[in-house]
């Protein structure tokens, strides 16, 4: 298991690497501080963002997102970033970031946005529960998620969320998503 902490405003990382043989190399120190670097400097980081980086940058978001050591607006960043890269690790950690009750709640709904920007409309129906969950940050989070994700099945849901949504904060966040789709 990696573990990584975040240290000073720039950000330095030190890696702790307990894994046992057969695993694959802990990432450069110094690859893990410029992907946390381009993390900082952008808000919603693409892969065209991350290229400088170099290869293996899927590896350094998903540890960065587990790694509950990391400063938490990185952690949040990395989600919205993991999701364009396709692949089976990403959608893995996004899956389960997003559904794990003792994560923050911030940084699940910017797993849910990940995942949905990972899968599309194809995400609708793992995100539809969230649309009910007891937190409002997470009713935030899968509204946020499900305009990403965009297509009618979305659109629909998130009218009939509203319909039923005593939060005002929730229905200022579905009515900004609503808007946005049109």
């Amino acid at each position: 298991m990696r573990r990584f902490v975040v240290h000073g405003v720039l950000g330095t990382l030190t890696t702790v690497l307990a894994a046992g043989p057969g695993h694959a190399e802990a990432p450069a120190p110094t690859k893990i501080e410029d992907v946390v670097r381009v993390l900082k400097a952008h808000a919603r980081a693409t892969p065209e963002d991350l290229a400088a980086a170099g290869s293996g940058v899927d590896v350094v978001l998903t540890d960065l997102l587990v790694s509950r050591e990391v400063d938490r607006e990185v952690r949040v960043r990395a989600a919205w970033a993991l999701g364009g890269y396709p692949g089976s690790r990403a959608r893995a950690v996004l899956v389960t970031t997003l559904s794990d009750r003792e994560e923050d709640a911030e940084v699940r709904a910017a797993a849910m946005t990940g995942y949905a920007r990972l899968l599309g409309p194809k995400a609708t129906p793992d995100l539809k529960p969230y649309l009910k969950h007891a937190t409002p940050a997470l009713r935030i989070g899968a509204a946020r998620a499900l305009g990403v994700a965009g297509g009618r099945r979305a659109r629909a849901l998130l009218l009939e969320a509203l319909a039923h949504e005593e939060d005002l904060d929730v229905r200022l966040a579905m009515d900004e998503v609503l808007k946005e789709m049109q």
